[in-house]
């Protein structure tokens, strides 16, 4: 990538931001995303489109659509007359978004696992190979997103726009809570138990898919650190160090273990 993060200088007008490559707004987006899941940058956060323009050399409108994306992932929350801010999913929530889950996704199995194609399973197996390739790449954004396609690949096999919309919107929450509440050394949805679960359902048995189902959310949530963290810092710079090149810029510091 040719765009490098600073701690100096001010945000580029809108010229300079059309001369630079496409792929910048890409670049801010999966470098806020990888603070997030790992720790760096805490829920609370505020996302200035100023200083963002600032450490990225380029305009507001570039960050613009960086965040704009990151928020129809639910890992940001953009709020009028506010600006973007990292949202904080409480522990009460957290519980009753897998409480939720637990009952949409065995009831949306009571439609796919008995009409379940050659096609279907042929989907659900690419879903666990590219779950597996995320693991193995111990790249956990990666890791997180591919367990999110997976169980909405699963849910839109049952053929429910709308409960399947409802999943959707959960799924998104959960991502942020899974960057929030769980431990970083600890694996999420490994693909294993995806590769099982497919298992189950092919074998037609709904009951089994649904209990094998509730097992593997209640797993997921027990993972997950339960506890209210009112950590809040505004040093944009130093959750971002990691991918900054700038020598002036503030030493990382490592608060995966802090939870």
């Amino acid at each position: 990538m040719t765009a490098q993060a600073t701690t100096t200088g001010a945000p580029a007008d809108e010229t300079a931001a059309e001369d630079r490559p496409a792929s910048v707004d890409i670049r801010i987006e999966q470098d806020i995303a990888a603070a997030i899941f790992e720790q760096r940058m805490p829920p609370g956060t505020r996302l200035s489109e100023a200083r963002l323009g600032q450490l990225y050399e380029v305009s507001r409108t570039v960050v613009r659509k960086a965040l704009f994306r990151l928020a129809s992932d639910r890992l940001v929350e953009i709020r009028p007359n506010r600006g973007a801010i990292v949202p904080r999913p409480d522990v009460t929530e957290a519980r009753n978004v897998f409480a939720a889950r637990r009952v949409i996704e065995p009831a949306l199995l009571a439609d796919s696992v008995p009409h379940l194609a050659a096609a279907d399973r042929r989907t659900l197996d690419a879903l666990v190979v590219a779950d597996r390739r995320a693991h193995e790449a111990r790249d956990r954004q990666a890791m997180i997103r591919a367990s999110g396609d997976f169980h909405r690949g699963l849910a839109r096999m049952a053929g429910n726009d709308v409960l399947f919309e409802f999943l959707e919107q959960l799924i998104g929450r959960t991502s942020l809570i899974i960057a929030t509440y769980q431990t970083y050394v600890l694996p999420h949805c490994a693909e294993h138990v995806h590769e099982a679960l497919v298992e189950t359902i092919a074998s037609g048995d709904v009951a089994a898919a649904q209990q094998a189902m509730i097992r593997h959310l209640l797993d997921c949530e027990a993972q997950l650190h339960l506890q209210d963290d009112d950590t809040e810092t505004d040093d944009l710079a130093g959750m971002l160090d990691a991918h900054a090149t700038d020598t002036a810029a503030p030493a990382f510091t490592d608060t995966r273990n802090a939870r």
